[in-house]
């Protein structure tokens, strides 16, 4: 009957469809009230019978307030979500669902309690007596709209949350409801925080088991703190922040200290076997002050974390400095691969000089080693700890056909668990460049060394010359001319000398020593082991950078780019090294002269002694020291000053172009105004 909304008497009794409409609000189809797929649009909805008579107020009334029916359908659907696949492992998810369904419940205690009262006979008209009230208790539509007026506005928030968080779990979840509570009104904001207070709960379970346990419970990937399940390298690599599953009330600063305080559980668990870092007492009282009833009072949680991490990282550090002896490798390593134990340096360099000049597929490892164990035995390193002795030895990198033992030597620190998670593998390629840099100075300065005893001994045969020359009267040729050219190696070895000695003296006091300083404050005050880490780093860092090695270049000097500080600082180191070619071939010619004015001197006093002349029309000439050998040597040497010395300038220059402060100093001592 299309008339029916317009009749102003009921077809049907008002408490008949107030029954009909709360089936309705609990998604039941009734008599009068039916759920239509097409209505609204086909989104779906409940409708009258359009055969019955109703008014037309009361008609939107009842299609108004069985909006009800159609969100709890909606509700109930995402109620139920946690048991579909991949949402099944999802702890949070299903605590949301649980919390969906305590409102539910809550909702249907309302419909309970309407339901109990649509039952009571609203009195009839007339039979109520004059001044007689009616009775209460019974329902009429009007009432069920201020009844359901608040539970409507609650369901439309919860089917909101269900919408908005329909595909999302772990932290995404939290996020988004969290985001939903802060409403304006009040109502929604106290409804929604009830949600959120359920929700919120396995995530605080997570956190503790990770913090006080290390104990990852992450099946459904819903906490912020993830595994990549290597273990590689557990602290850098073994687990992560995963910043899109972190609760917004929870800071970047606070997910930081929950990730390292279970890190380093796990940490002290796998490298050293240590899971108990707390005594019983202290733990309860902890686990006790880490159990929070809202996500709203974090305070007295955020403060119980942060005792728990601290306690964590205190026993940690203990582990590492004590156990371990951090400082005592950091020592060895600057003892040994950053050349600081001197006398153990300068034996070990004699023993394997020789060696050393051979190709580099002559070397041998174990040759080597043992020369290695030579020079300990040798040298105060003999009474070092016997497990940093263990850690060194020698290794060889891979040659080329060009190369010498020199350019492969390698002195290197087996650094091993735990301590390799601090000093990396990345961290022992930049000690090993650093020592590259020095072992290269100290054969310079150990060429340089050897130049000055064999020009001394040069020295010494020249006077021997002169001496038997005047005292026979026989002349050596060239031999005057000889001294001149010593005079100039002399000049240029020093000059040479002084570049190196002050290049070392920079690297190891100016550098080396003021790094080491600061690295040890700061290991004084380090209260965690990141602090200690990128106190390491910040400390090789800066020895890299100071130390010129901070541009990319290549390890070895004789493979160094051909631009930039170190470009041409190996092509000075490498042109010093040169310098023995020359000096050795005047030697050999002095030497020869020597030994033929010798001989010659012998055979005179021989003639002598037989009381014959002591030189005759025979005798030949003394070849001396030829003089185009002299010649080509000194347009040699003089030409490698030149170059020696331009090369000095180039790179003065370069040094003056850097942007730190330090290399002042070097530029200073290297400007050659002083030489």
């Amino acid at each position: 009957m299309t008339y029916g909304k317009y009749l102003s008497v009921f077809q049907v009794p008002e408490a008949v469809l107030a029954r009909d409409l709360l089936y309705a609000c609990q998604g039941i189809d009734s008599k009068y009230l039916r759920y239509n797929d097409t209505a609204s649009q086909h989104l779906g909805g409940y409708e009258v019978d359009a055969q019955v008579g109703v008014p037309y107020v009361d008609r939107q009334v009842l299609l108004v307030l069985s909006e009800i029916g159609w969100l709890f359908k909606h509700i109930q659907a995402h109620a139920s979500s946690c048991s579909e696949s991949g949402m099944a492992g999802s702890t949070i998810r299903q605590s949301f669902c649980s919390a969906l369904q305590a409102e539910v419940a809550e909702f249907y205690r309302l419909m309970a309690v309407l339901q109990e009262q649509s039952m009571r006979e609203a009195p009839k008209p007339g039979s109520l007596s004059s001044g007689q009230s009616a009775p209460g208790g019974y329902l009429t539509l009007r009432r069920l709209v201020v009844w359901l007026a608040e539970p409507l506005v609650r369901i439309r928030g919860l089917a909101g949350i269900a919408d908005a968080t329909a595909h999302l779990q772990g932290g995404e979840l939290v996020n988004a409801v969290y985001a939903l509570a802060q409403h304006g009104d009040a109502l929604v904001q106290h409804f929604v925080s009830r949600v959120m207070e359920q929700m919120c709960q396995p995530l605080f379970q997570m956190v503790t088991e990770w913090v006080f346990n290390g104990r990852l419970s992450n099946a459904g990937n819903e906490f912020f703190v993830t595994s990549n399940g290597s273990t590689d390298d557990l602290w850098r690599t073994g687990y992560r922040l995963n910043e899109g599953m972190r609760p917004t009330f929870i800071t970047q600063q606070m997910a930081c200290t929950i990730l390292r305080a279970g890190k380093s559980i796990n940490f002290l668990r796998q490298c050293s076997s240590e899971g108990d870092w707390i005594n019983g007492k202290q733990r309860s009282a902890m686990l006790a002050a880490a159990h929070t009833p809202s996500y709203r009072q974090l305070a007295s949680w955020e403060h119980a974390i942060s005792a728990a991490a601290a306690a964590i990282d205190k026993h940690l550090l203990s582990t590492v400095f004590t156990k371990y002896s951090f400082v005592k490798h950091c020592d060895a390593l600057k003892r040994y691969l950053l050349l600081g134990q001197g006398d153990f340096i300068q034996t070990l360099m004699d023993l394997l000089g020789p060696d050393l000049g051979k190709k580099a597929q002559e070397m041998s490892e174990y040759q080597l080693n043992g020369s290695l164990d030579a020079a300990i035995r040798a040298s105060n390193a003999q009474f070092d700890d016997a497990d940093v002795l263990d850690r060194l030895r020698v290794k060889l990198a891979k040659p080329t056909s060009l190369e010498t033992g020199w350019d492969v030597f390698i002195l290197w620190y087996d650094m091993k668990e735990p301590l390799s998670s601090i000093i990396t593998g990345q961290a022992m390629a930049g000690y090993l460049r650093l020592f590259r840099l020095l072992w290269t100075l100290k054969r310079v300065e150990h060429t340089l060394n050897r130049v000055w005893q064999v020009m001394s001994g040069m020295q010494r045969q020249l006077t021997i010359i002169r001496t038997l020359s005047s005292q026979y009267g026989l002349p050596c040729p060239g031999v005057e001319n000889v001294w001149l050219e010593l005079r100039h190696c002399h000049c240029l070895r020093n000059e040479m000398a002084h570049f190196c000695t002050d290049l070392q003296t920079y690297i190891m006091f100016e550098v080396l020593e003021t790094a080491w300083d600061i690295f040890m404050r700061q290991l004084q005050a380090a209260t965690d082991l990141d602090t200690v880490i990128a106190a390491h780093m910040q400390y090789l860092d800066t020895l890299l950078k100071k130390a010129l090695l901070d541009d990319s270049v290549v390890d070895r000097p004789g493979s160094a780019a051909q631009n930039g500080l170190q470009g041409h600082l190996h092509r000075i180191l490498r042109h010093m090294l040169n310098l023995m070619g020359p000096v050795a071939r005047l030697n050999e010619a002095v030497a020869t002269a020597a030994a033929e004015l010798k001989g010659r001197a012998d055979l005179i006093k021989h003639r002598q002694n037989l009381s014959q002349w002591g030189t005759t029309d025979q005798d030949k000439e003394l070849t001396g020291v030829p003089q185009d050998m002299l010649n080509e040597l000194h347009t040699l040497l003089h030409d490698s000053n030149q170059e020696f010395r331009r090369q000095q300038q180039d790179f003065v220059h370069l040094l003056a172009t850097q942007a730190h402060v330090d290399l002042r100093y070097l530029i200073f001592r290297l400007d050659g105004s002083d030489i």
